[in-house]
């Protein structure tokens, strides 16, 4: 007899959710591309949401002569059944706005070491 088990992150993982949202507004019909569209317009919500753990590296100031300065920070997470991790510019109320650097792996151990490995 298999036994499955989730893994325990699974819970943090915001896409089952999202596709049964949708299909409750759309329909099912032609879902696959809807949600990809709402990912793809949506991703760095979703990444910063679906975040484990994270890193501040430091203040990032425009380029512009804006004086708004936005901390540089690396996140961990877990999102569509993947590990992750990205670079994100947050604003001083923690709320992302731009997401860089995304990679994926498919165990925490190494998506763990790349992790870490960013803060050095």
């Amino acid at each position: 007899m298999t036994t499955l088990h989730a893994h325990p992150h699974a819970a943090f993982d915001r896409y089952p959710q999202l596709v049964c949202d949708l299909i409750q507004e759309f329909g099912e019909h032609g879902i696959d591309a809807v949600v990809e569209r709402f990912i793809d317009a949506e991703s760095a919500d979703f990444h910063w949401d679906g975040r484990l753990a994270e890193m501040n590296l430091g203040v990032f100031e425009g380029l512009d002569d804006t004086e708004e300065a936005f901390e540089q920070v690396a996140i961990l997470g877990y999102f569509r059944g993947r590990y992750y991790t990205a670079n994100c510019l947050v604003d001083r109320e923690r709320r992302v706005e731009t997401l860089f650097g995304l990679r994926h792996f498919e165990n925490f151990e190494s998506a763990e070491a790349a992790f870490l490995a960013s803060g050095g």
